[in-house]
C-alpha cells in the first residue's frame, strides 16, 4: 500500500508532498549517519535550531559561555529585551533543575549550551489561560483558581480579592464541581498538570 503525504499548515497529511508531488512512504530514506550528508545537515541546521527553540515555551537561548548569547526564541528575545541585566545574571549564575535556568550542552562542545530560563509565573499566566478556557470558568473563578493554585488559603484569596471568605468557599466548591476533583490539592494538581 502506498501512502501519500501532503503539507498542510506545518505538518504532512495524506495526499502530496511540500511541493505538490506525490510522496511515497516506502521511497522515503532514512540515512543517519551515512557520508556525504554533511552538507544537507548543514543548509537546515540553523533553521531547524531555530525552529526547535521556538517550540520551548519559556525563554531560551544558544550561549557560548561564558555568557555570549548566540541565538534566542522569542520569548528569550523578549526577556532580554526588557531584562538584560537578570538575563546576563541567570545565564552566568548556576544551572539548577527546580529553579533558574536549565542546561542542555551542544553535543562534544562543553563551552556551548541550550539554556532555558524558567519562568513560573509565566507558565501560570499560560496555564490559567488555558484552564479558564477548558473548563468553562468565569473570570472570577478563574481569579479564584489564581490564587488557589500558588497555594492561598480561602482567607488569603478573600483579602487578595476584596470579598468574604465565605465567596471564596463557595468558588472554591463550584471549581471542584467543574473540574471533577474531590478536593482542593486535587484541584491544584490539576491546573498544574492538565495539558495546556
Amino acid at each position: 500500500m502506498v501512502r501519500r503525504l501532503t503539507r498542510r499548515r506545518g505538518s504532512f497529511a495524506s495526499g502530496e508532498g511540500p511541493q505538490g508531488e506525490p510522496l511515497d512512504a516506502a521511497a522515503i530514506s532514512v540515512p543517519l549517519g551515512e557520508e556525504g550528508h554533511a552538507a544537507d545537515l548543514a543548509r537546515i541546521a540553523e533553521p531547524a535550531l531555530a525552529s526547535a527553540l521556538e517550540a520551548i515555551p519559556s525563554p531560551a537561548f544558544v550561549v557560548r559561555f561564558p555568557a555570549t548569547i548566540l541565538h534566542g526564541n522569542v520569548r528569550g528575545r523578549t526577556l532580554f529585551a526588557n531584562e538584560k541585566d537578570r538575563v546576563i545574571a541567570l545565564l552566568r549564575g548556576p544551572a539548577s533543575p527546580l529553579k533558574g535556568p536549565v542546561r542542555f550542552p551542544i553535543g562534544s562542545a562543553p563551552d556551548h549550551a541550550v539554556v532555558v530560563i524558567q519562568d513560573p509565573e509565566g507558565d501560570a499566566r499560560t496555564r490559567l489561560a488555558a484552564v479558564t478556557q477548558r473548563w468553562g470558568l468565569t473570570p472570577r473563578q478563574s481569579a479564584v483558581l489564581a490564587l488557589v493554585a500558588q497555594g492561598d488559603s480561602n482567607r488569603s484569596v478573600a483579602v487578595r480579592l476584596g470579598c468574604s471568605e465565605k465567596t471564596v468557599e463557595l468558588h472554591v466548591s463550584a471549581l471542584l464541581a467543574k473540574t471533577h476533583r474531590a478536593n482542593r490539592s486535587q484541584l491544584v494538581a490539576g491546573f498544574w498538570t492538565d495539558l495546556a
